[in-house]
This record gives structure tokens, C-alpha cells and sequence, in this order.
């Protein structure tokens, strides 16, 4: 399979590749096409040096495109080995994913979901995930080189929402974290951002169990409902650090963000004391294997929520 890209691969690689999800719908990514194998950089003007100082979500969010570029590949019939870089030659290209022959790949399956995977930050229902489809969403991440880990004891539930509420309180005391909020939060958006409808309500009372990304007065008094009372989350975790690991982390999470919607699964994160290095290490599990957490997912059955704008092909497209 030596003969160069189809135009319509290359559309449909994109297409899927910017469907991606990242922290305040930023889009933080450009591609470029080599002759079968497609770029991955990272865009600068994207990142969030206040809310993102070390730059995790940003190469977690970079994995999740990463993984999207290889279902689709595998929806039209090519494999895909990805090559993670650190060049300091070419400081903003992250990874490489190389593509090659090989018919029904099973990651097919989950290309009809790129599409329909959302955040949904609205009240899900009290039905609780079978016992079955947790172990095959803790699959999902495991083949990625992670683990899902399910919050189902009371303490360690306990420790993630003293976390989460710590976190709450330094990003509203934090200005320049607010201020960067407000330039990719509420509005009308057309191309990148979260728009004001994509929001979610408020929570009517009691701990949150979604993130309130309001940045100004009209999107903080947005309408209040209740939120299920015992939420289902996990804790999206690799076992050592770095951006090589945020990669894989980010191909992890978007896996089992693809399972969930195509088993009619909802999900948003809950990601505020990752972003806080002083409080990441509370969430993990002080009795079980050091783990390094990642993400925090919360699973669930909601209603449909509409899809968060997304950035033309030429704007993330670089020339070759």
C-alpha cells in the first residue's frame, strides 16, 4: 500500500481528527499530511498558560485527535502505529501517525460515534451502569496503556470532592485564570470555544457534580436543576508522567468516551483538581497502586445535548 492519500482520506482524517475533545473546546492542534502518514502538532496560540501551566490537558487533549485520526483511518480500511516525538528540532510536533493496510480493523466499529460523542453537562439520571460495560470501559483504557478506576468508595469519593471544591475556590480567586476563561467561554461561537448553550444548568444545591464553566453574570444565572445524587465517576490514570504518558492518556480517554457513546452512555469531565498539581495527588486511592490521575470522567445516562462548534479543515491544516 505505497501510493499516497486520497483526497477524501485526508478529508475524512481531518474531519474526524478535529472532533477531538479539549479543554474549552480550544482546538489546540494543526496537521500535516506526509506522504502516508499524517503530523501531529501543537497549536500555541491555543494553549491555556494559566489554566493549563504544564501543559497536561493540552497533550491529553492532542492524544484524544491522535485516537480519532486512527479510528477513522481504520473505518477506511488502513492501520495506524503511532510514533510519539520529542524533536527539538520541530518543538511543536508531538507525534506521527503512520498508516499502512489492514482491512477490518475493529476500531472501524467506533466511527459512527466520532460524530455523536458530546460533554453533556446536564442532570443524568439515577440509572447506574451495569457491572459488565465498567469492565469494558476499564478495557478500552487499558489497550491504550491506562486504567479507568471507579470511584465507588465513600472516602475516596470523599477526597476528590474536598479536591474538587479546593480547586473551585483557587480558580475563582485566580484572575488570570478567569480572565482566560472568559475569551473561550459563553456567547455565540461558530468555531472553537464553549458557547453559552453548551454550558449545562446550574446545580440546584449540594456538591457539584459538573464543571461549571461560567465566566460571566448572564451565564452564572443560567437555570438551576438537580443533579443525580450519587454520581458515577472514574479516575482516567497512567503509571508514570510526562507528555509522552498525557499522549497516551488522551488516546485512552477518547477510546472509552467512544465506547460510552456508542453504548448510549453520556459523559463530561470533572478535570478540576488535575489542573492543580498541589491536588492531584489527592485523588488517588491512598490503599491501591500509585497511579497518576489523569482525567476525571463522569458517566451517565442524560438527554441529547447539541455539539460544540468546530474549526475549518484549512485552519488546522499546514502545507506540506
Amino acid at each position: 500500500m505505497d501510493e499516497m492519500l486520497s483526497e477524501q482520506d485526508r478529508k475524512a482524517l481531518l474531519a474526524a481528527a478535529v472532533l477531538a475533545p479539549s479543554m474549552h473546546n480550544t482546538q489546540p492542534w494543526r496537521f500535516r499530511f506526509a506522504d502516508r502518514a499524517v503530523e501531529v502538532y501543537r497549536d500555541r496560540e491555543r494553549e491555556l498558560p494559566a489554566e493549563d501551566p504544564s501543559r497536561r490537558m493540552l497533550f491529553v487533549s492532542l492524544g484524544a485527535a491522535i485516537f480519532n485520526l486512527r479510528v477513522a483511518a481504520a473505518a477506511r480500511g488502513m492501520g495506524s502505529v503511532v510514533r510519539h516525538l520529542v524533536d527539538q528540532r520541530r518543538p511543536d510536533l508531538v507525534a506521527v501517525v503512520e498508516l499502512e493496510a489492514a482491512p477490518n480493523d475493529p476500531m472501524a466499529a467506533l466511527a459512527p460515534y466520532l460524530t455523536e460523542r458530546r460533554t453533556n453537562r446536564e442532570p443524568f439520571t439515577e440509572q447506574r451502569l451495569p457491572a459488565q460495560l465498567r469492565v469494558e470501559l476499564d478495557l478500552c483504557a487499558r489497550v491504550e496503556g491506562a486504567v479507568l478506576q471507579w470511584i465507588d468508595k465513600p472516602t475516596r469519593r470523599w477526597w476528590l470532592q474536598m479536591a474538587t471544591n479546593e480547586a473551585v475556590t483557587a480558580d475563582d480567586e485566580d484572575t488570570a485564570r478567569t480572565a482566560e476563561r472568559r475569551r473561550w467561554v459563553g456567547g455565540d461561537r461558530t468555531a472553537d470555544g464553549v458557547p453559552s448553550s453548551a454550558l449545562g444548568s446550574r446545580a440546584a444545591g449540594g456538591p457539584p457534580v459538573v464543571r461549571d464553566l461560567a465566566a460571566t453574570e448572564a451565564d452564572a444565572a443560567r437555570p438551576a436543576a438537580d443533579f443525580e445524587r450519587e454520581p458515577q465517576l472514574a479516575v482516567l490514570a497512567t503509571r508514570f508522567d510526562g507528555p509522552i504518558e498525557w499522549l497516551r492518556a488522551g488516546q485512552a480517554l477518547e477510546h472509552v468516551l467512544l465506547e460510552a457513546t456508542a453504548r448510549g452512555v453520556s459523559t463530561s469531565m470533572l478535570n478540576q483538581a488535575i489542573e492543580h498539581e498541589e491536588l492531584r495527588g489527592e485523588i488517588n486511592d491512598p490503599l491501591g497502586p500509585w497511579q497518576r490521575p489523569q482525567s476525571v470522567i463522569r458517566f451517565g445516562y442524560g438527554t441529547q445535548v447539541r455539539p460544540t462548534p468546530r474549526r475549518p479543515a484549512e485552519d488546522v491544516l499546514l502545507g506540506e
